[in-house]
């Protein structure tokens, strides 16, 4: 969609403007989308660091702009994104929050990633208060514009979050609710949908919502439930590739899937898949962050 919004607007000559207007505009366009571009590719191929400051530049070159439009918002919330597969809280909140605001301002709909980062950070914190309503409005979202991508594993993700809201508020049936749902929305276990773009990083993939439920049914006391969920998310995270270029999500993957070998016992392997997390998401947080002067 960015590509193709970088051809409508920067190639395609207005028949309002003359041409040597129309340069000087795709000139000033430039300076937000031109960074916007390689900041998608870097996380997308996994250079975290280095699309943490390509997403900075675009906002100071939207900045630049002076035209109060979508563009400052967008990568805002992009820079969010960013910090947040690089698990810097603290600063993916910060530019939540900014392009929240600015959306607001502007009177556009900024989607549904933010409020659902935004919403996990504070799930993440044990603030469900603070949650709700950002995962509520979430999944209003994820629902209303399915019908567009009929990709499923927004979504899924938003059910998931909405489990552990449930969760953290007490309600244990509500959550296992919640996660079948996911799970079923995701398609069969023998071949289910994964999440892969921008934002998959914070996104839960089948296995991770096959191991919140055994790990509910386990602190439920059904032991036997969570066995079987534990070893049904084993066999499905074999099933999760394509991911090699992408360390954030592979660390994603890896950190449950110690988790679930924890929990059947596979104490060495577990260890294992922990040590490769922690590689990883030192990797991520190394090199570039800051926008250049």
């Amino acid at each position: 969609m960015v590509k193709t919004l970088l051809i409508l607007l920067l190639c395609c000559p207005s028949p309002a403007r003359s041409a040597p207007d129309h340069l000087e505009e795709k000139a000033r366009m430039e300076a937000f989308y031109i960074p916007y571009n390689l900041a998608v590719t870097a996380q997308l191929e996994g250079r975290i660091g280095d699309a943490c400051a390509e997403f900075a530049n675009a906002v100071r070159g939207a900045r630049k702009l002076h035209i109060y439009g979508w563009q400052e918002s967008r990568a805002l919330l992009s820079l969010g994104s960013a910090y947040h597969a690089r698990r810097d809280l603290k600063q993916a909140e910060k530019y939540y929050l900014e392009g929240i605001a600015y959306f607001k301002m502007v009177k556009q709909d900024p989607g549904a990633a933010v409020f659902s980062g935004l919403g996990r950070i504070y799930l993440d914190r044990g603030l469900p208060e603070k949650a709700a309503p950002l995962l509520k409005e979430a999944r209003a979202i994820e629902f209303r514009d399915y019908g567009k991508s009929r990709d499923l594993t927004a979504p899924a993700a938003a059910m998931s979050d909405l489990a552990r809201l449930d969760e953290l508020r007490g309600d244990r049936r509500g959550a296992e609710l919640r996660y079948l749902m996911a799970l079923k929305m995701l398609g069969p276990e023998t071949a289910p949908a994964f999440p892969s773009g921008l934002g998959a990083e914070q996104m839960d993939a089948y296995p991770i919502i096959l191991y919140r439920l055994g790990d509910l049914y386990r602190r439920s006391g059904n032991d036997e439930a969570a066995r079987a969920s534990f070893e049904k998310a084993l066999k499905v995270f074999s099933l999760w590739g394509g991911i090699e270029t992408r360390p954030a999500l592979k660390a994603r993957k890896l950190e449950y899937r110690s988790y679930t070998l924890r929990a059947l016992g596979w104490t060495a392997e577990a260890a294992a898949d922990r040590k490769e997390a922690a590689r990883l998401y030192r990797q991520i947080s190394a090199g570039r962050t800051e926008p250049e002067e």
